[in-house]
């Protein structure tokens, strides 16, 4: 047998390895995706989608960030309903998509390497809580390292086919969250640490910095000028990707069915998104924080959400820096990459979340991969060797890692999704088990005529509730108290509830609704007991450890 054909097999080896574990990354981003309820982010983000199909129009409103996911919910919503599992499907599946992403770098990376990688897109405890929740920074995440992956495997083949499929989830990527535009000022970054490192490896070899320089600039400038046909048409197809999803609704389909139409809808879909971007994300307003804190915050979730990969991307970069005669540019770029991320985000969020540390993760597992195969290798070496203490340790370092890594997935993600102890759980997450009384509210909202929830106190009061026009509404979330509400507009949305609101302890005897709801706060206002007159009470955290809401469900609510 050929080293060649020996090679295909280890090849298809290691890709069926991939394959299964992104089959298993996938159940385990499936298995149970509707239980948790809705934080409010992903709740205000899926109410309007609901609003943009009830209305038949969309518009780009930075608030929620890109159009991705209001466009492809509402595709999945039409297809397969309205839920809290439906809503989180597209991100769990990229999740487990990007499990297969190191097959990209085999090229760059030895076969126990890529695999390491994907292991740690799998099982990241980070990485897996956030593949179940409805936001973009996964989704950003996995398209510019699925991106980034293809710009590499497009270097090391020299076929423009890869420029091509690198330019859709590059495209996609600025579809999702406006940091996108970070991205390519890592790898910029990134890149020129990395020429640093070759320049320093030069002058170790008393060889030209001049030189060493100037060679890279002019491969890389023959490069571009040997591809500049494929390098503009893939520029081409980003921008449609990105026209096509941040142009407004219907008013894309009118321009293409009336030219005289599109160049203005051209002008909204890119400088009048920007506008609004500017104006919103743009302002020193949304970053008005303490940076210290903000990286203390991080630091703490890559601490508790990525311990293991965290240690093995140091020894992975130490040992391809120092130990190797011709370190790999791929796994510098990507630590740098990642470190950027770790000390710029805290500079340019406008909040304190854990899914901010996604960003640096995902490109860290490259280190993470090469340093955990070296200790394996390490190890089989020792066995080979009959050097049993080396193989006992390094043995003793894989299985507490991955203990680890698993016991603290188990424990942010299934056991412990919602509580307050949870340092990857961000602070609009509602905590305790509200969604047995959601259910009795949908059960209500089911077989009641009339108001089927009443809003009572000054914070969700709406003057004007039984008067909203079904009309693309962006002036704030759709009525008045709408934010403060949140997530339960997305469930009586979807349950058809009808909602009203009062001031006026006396309208609620008077109007005997199915459910009242009310902040624990408002409740010495109440001039009736409600107990009295046939009402349950039960009381949730609106936020993960603070904001009590009660619910009054009436005796005969779901009989």
């Amino acid at each position: 047998m050929s080293r060649s054909r020996g090679d295909r097999r280890a090849g298809r080896r290691v890709a069926v390895a991939l394959a299964a574990l992104a089959a298993v990354a996938l159940l385990a981003r499936v298995w149970n995706l509707g239980w948790r309820v809705a934080h409010q982010d992903e709740a205000r983000v899926a109410h309007w989608t609901l609003h943009y199909m009830d209305v038949g129009a969309w518009t780009y409103r930075p608030i929620i960030h890109g159009p991705f996911l209001p466009h492809v919910n509402g595709v999945l919503f039409d297809l397969l309903g309205a839920s809290d599992f439906t809503m989180r499907l597209v991100v769990a599946v990229a999740g487990a998509g990007l499990v297969v992403t190191p097959w990209l770098l085999r090229e760059r990376l030895s076969r126990p390497e890529v695999v390491a990688v994907a292991l740690f897109f799998a099982g990241n405890p980070l990485l897996l809580y956030y593949s179940r929740f409805m936001r973009n920074d996964l989704l950003l995440a996995a398209f510019m390292f699925a991106a980034f992956g293809l710009f590499v495997r497009a270097l090391d083949t020299g076929k423009a086919r890869y420029l091509y499929a690198a330019a859709l989830p590059f495209g996609l990527a600025f579809t999702t969250k406006e940091n996108a535009l970070l991205y390519p000022v890592c790898w910029l970054g990134a890149l020129a640490l990395v020429l640093d490192g070759r320049l320093v490896l030069a002058s170790a070899a008393d060889e030209s910095r001049f030189d060493v320089a100037k060679a890279a600039a002019v491969r890389a400038a023959r490069a571009a000028w040997r591809y500049k046909l494929h390098l503009g048409a893939a520029l081409v197809e980003f921008a449609v990707v990105v026209v096509a999803f941040y142009a407004p609704k219907p008013g894309l389909y009118e321009g293409l069915r009336n030219p005289e139409l599109l160049p203005g809808v051209l002008r909204r879909a890119t400088l009048g998104s920007w506008s609004e971007f500017m104006r919103l994300w743009g302002s020193t307003d949304m970053q008005q924080h303490s940076y210290v804190e903000f990286l203390k915050h991080d630091l703490t979730v890559l601490a508790v959400g990525a311990t293991a990969l965290v240690a093995f991307a140091v020894v992975g970069f130490l040992h391809e820096r120092y130990a190797t005669d011709e370190p790999r540019p791929v796994v510098a770029a990507c630590l740098y990459w990642g470190a950027f991320s770790v000390y710029g985000y805290p500079a340019v969020a406008d909040i304190s979340a854990a899914w901010s540390m996604i960003n640096a993760v995902v490109p860290l597992a490259v280190p993470a991969g090469v340093g955990a195969a070296l200790v394996f290798e390490r190890g089989r070496a020792a066995v080979a060797a009959g050097n049993a203490p080396a193989a006992r340790a390094a043995a003793i370092v894989l299985v507490v890692a991955a203990a680890g890594t698993g016991a603290v997935a188990a424990q942010t993600t299934y056991a412990n999704a919602q509580g307050p102890d949870n340092p990857l759980v961000q602070y609009a997450q509602p905590s305790g088990e509200m969604q047995p009384t959601l259910r009795e509210v949908h059960a209500a909202s089911e077989r009641n005529d009339g108001v089927d929830v009443l809003f009572y106190g000054e914070e969700f009061y709406n003057d004007a509730e039984d008067e909203r026009s079904v009309s693309l509404n962006l002036t704030h979330g759709g009525y008045e108290g709408w934010f403060d509400r949140l997530p339960l507009p997305w469930y009586f949305e979807r349950y058809g509830s009808n909602v009203s609101s009062t001031l006026q302890s006396e309208t609620i005897v008077e109007r005997q609704p199915p459910v009242v709801v009310m902040l624990e706060s408002d409740e010495s206002q109440l001039e009736v007991d409600l107990a009295e007159h046939g009402y349950s009470r039960s009381v949730h955290q609106g936020y993960q450890y603070a904001r009590p809401v009660v619910f009054y469900v009436h005796e005969n609510a779901t009989a």
